[in-house]
């Protein structure tokens, strides 16, 4: 089963060097794929989604000459996947993390989008507790039961 998740995140690794490269695509293929394997709540997702093409005058005024903004970001979302294709190969296949998705799903927009955000934050329990309060026991309900379908 690890072979399936490196070859997976290989691929993703490959289309940095294609001629018609487009960083946003990337993203958001790079994106999807580390949510599946490793659950939304990853730090790799915020890393990839950070990546972005710093044309700005002080970028380019504080770099070298040698500087290519494009280049930077695909060196630095290679690392990204590098490493998670180390983890994968030295700790093995990482524990299924469909509960989150399912949890979340359950959750009202608002409320999923606030828990996202708290949970890249690395939040306290207390934090997640107070936002799960205000919603009714109906809807808490059917986002346990989900759990239960993994």
């Amino acid at each position: 089963m690890t072979d399936k998740y490196t070859q997976f995140l290989e691929k993703q690794v490959e289309k940095l060097e294609a001629e018609d490269f487009d960083l946003e695509a990337w993203k958001s293929s790079t994106i999807a794929a580390l949510e599946r394997l490793y659950g939304r709540a990853d730090p790799r997702t915020r890393q990839i989604a950070d990546l972005k093409i710093d044309y700005s005058s002080w970028a380019l005024r504080d770099s070298n000459a040698n500087y290519k903004p494009i280049e930077t970001c695909k060196k630095k979302g290679r690392e990204i996947l590098k490493t998670a294709i180390e983890e994968v190969e030295i700790f093995g296949a990482p524990e299924s993390k469909t509960a989150d998705k399912n949890v979340l799903d359950k959750l009202p927009e608002s409320v999923r989008k606030e828990v996202e955000t708290m949970v890249k934050d690395s939040p306290k329990e207390k934090d997640l507790v107070k936002v799960f309060q205000k919603l009714k026991k109906e809807t808490l309900a059917k986002a346990l039961a989900s759990l239960l379908k993994v």
